[in-house]
């Protein structure tokens, strides 16, 4: 039997069964391309490598951030008196191009300058290494100075951050400073620099000094609070200083200063020159006091009051008032209209009065007598004068009394006035005019005596004013303590 099917279905399914073979196609396709994973991995291999490339430059960043670590100045300082120059070599490890300024003052906080000279001032090197040569102004810088102390200041100041790497790394205003060497201060606001000082004596020998990273100790508990304490004792001395060591909860950069009074009945201290000292970072503090003669009711007064020129006067007004009135505690003392902080440190003496007239010194158990010239002689003469008698006499009681076999020392000394040969024969002069004074009036003659004159070479003052040219013109007389 034959069927008939209407052309229109016949049409209708032709074309659903060619749709049916394209689905099936395309889902075979689909299929194949799911046993193909390894084309969608490629893709994650390259993310991996994108991101370890990154990883590098993170830590190449990293090295270019600011560095979590304390600021560091090592090295040396090299005195050429011939060519009038004070050379700085150090090894930091502080950014290229970070500038280091140098410095020159009167050593251990005497206020006034050294001579006409300014700062001079280096970058650090790619390798951490900067040498700044510090070149002075004034042709006879040595000559007038020599015999003092100098104070070289070796500082990276924020005033100094000119390209943005080192504001990026160090702060605009120091504050990122880490270490020992960060000392805070004032201008107009509150900054950190970094500092390290080297003591030089002008004219000496020695022409090498190390710069040192001090150590710091422990802050107090109560640090900064307004019930102030503070410990010292004097720790060494020389022929100049006793050399006071301290502790305090007071807050960095108050100023101290010190003086050395004969006895409770001195209304003035033996020296008219003050020393100065700041509070350092970790509540310390070191004060070379100056003396004449170490006496035996000698003491030192160390004293600090709001008029005085603080490092960080801001901070400190502050905390403890303009007037020092919020202040108290046992170093605390009222006056006028004001409140001062004091503290007074009794020294030991020596058992030796000074004779007459004289001066007497002591470093590391030996004794200096300092007899100024015009006690002795008449000016520029070297025969001794009448009144030096009595002095001289008591300088013999004291020599007596010493052990067999004790060395005495008689030096002359003169100012720089005049030629320099001169002056050598009239130190030697006089040193020969004083021995013979002293053998022929006392009983010395278990003791070796020697004399000697070194003219203008050994001063202990400047001879720029007539003050310090006085001091210079001395007999010593030297030996050791019993």
């Amino acid at each position: 039997m034959e069927v008939h099917i209407p052309k229109k279905k016949l049409l209708s399914f032709l074309i659903v069964f060619i749709l049916a073979i394209m689905i099936g196609c395309s889902s075979e396709d689909e299929a194949e391309g799911k046993t193909e994973p390894q084309r969608d991995e490629e893709p994650e291999e390259e993310e991996v490598v994108e991101t370890e490339a990154d990883d590098g430059n993170e830590e190449l960043e990293e090295e270019q951030a600011p560095v979590d670590e304390e600021q560091m100045i090592e090295g040396k300082v090299i005195v050429k008196e011939s060519e009038n120059t004070i050379r700085v070599e150090a090894d930091t490890n502080l950014i290229e191009g970070t500038k280091v300024e140098v410095s020159l003052r009167r050593a251990f906080g005497i206020l006034d300058t050294v001579g006409n000279v300014s700062t001079s001032k280096g970058e650090i090197n790619e390798d951490g290494t900067v040498i700044v040569d510090f070149e002075i102004s004034d042709e006879k810088f040595f000559e007038k100075y020599k015999g003092l102390y100098a104070e070289l200041a070796i500082e990276v100041q924020p005033e100094e951050f000119i390209d943005n790497e080192t504001k990026d790394t160090y702060g605009p205003h120091g504050e990122n400073f880490k270490g020992p060497l960060v000392y805070q201060y004032e201008v107009f606001e509150p900054k950190q620099k970094l500092s390290t000082i080297v003591n030089i004596l002008v004219g000496d020998e020695k022409t090498e000094y190390a710069i040192e990273i001090p150590e710091r100790e422990p802050l107090p508990d109560d640090y900064g609070e307004t019930d102030i304490w503070m410990e010292a004792e004097v720790v060494d001395n020389d022929h100049r200083f006793l050399y006071v060591e301290g502790k305090t909860n007071i807050l960095e950069g108050v100023t101290f200063s010190g003086n050395y009074y004969s006895d409770e009945d001195a209304t003035l201290s033996q020296v008219w020159t003050t020393t100065n000292t700041y509070v350092e970072p970790d509540g310390t503090f070191s004060l070379p006091v100056r003396y004449d003669s170490i006496t035996e009711e000698g003491y030192i007064k160390i004293q600090s009051a709001p008029i005085r020129s603080h490092n960080t006067k801001k901070m400190i007004y502050s905390s403890y008032g303009e007037n020092f009135e919020k202040l108290s505690g046992d170093v605390v003392i009222q006056e006028e209209d004001h409140q001062e902080i004091e503290l007074i440190l009794k020294t030991e003496g020596m058992d030796i009065d000074a004779p007459e007239d004289s001066l007497i010194t002591e470093d590391d158990g030996e004794l200096k007598i300092q007899v100024p010239d015009d006690v002795l002689f008449d000016f520029d003469k070297s025969d001794l004068k009448g009144e030096a008698k009595n002095t001289l006499d008591d300088v013999i009681a004291i020599l007596e009394d010493l052990d067999e076999g004790e060395d005495i020392q008689i030096h002359g000394h003169t100012d720089n006035e005049g030629e320099p040969d001169y002056n050598l024969n009239l130190s030697e002069e006089r040193a020969a005019s004083v021995e013979k004074y002293l053998t022929k009036h006392g009983d010395l003659n278990h003791l070796n005596i020697t004399k000697e004159g070194f003219g203008e070479t050994k001063p202990v003052e400047s001879n720029e004013d007539e003050e310090g040219r006085k001091r210079n013109r001395r007999v010593e007389i030297i030996f050791n303590k019993k």
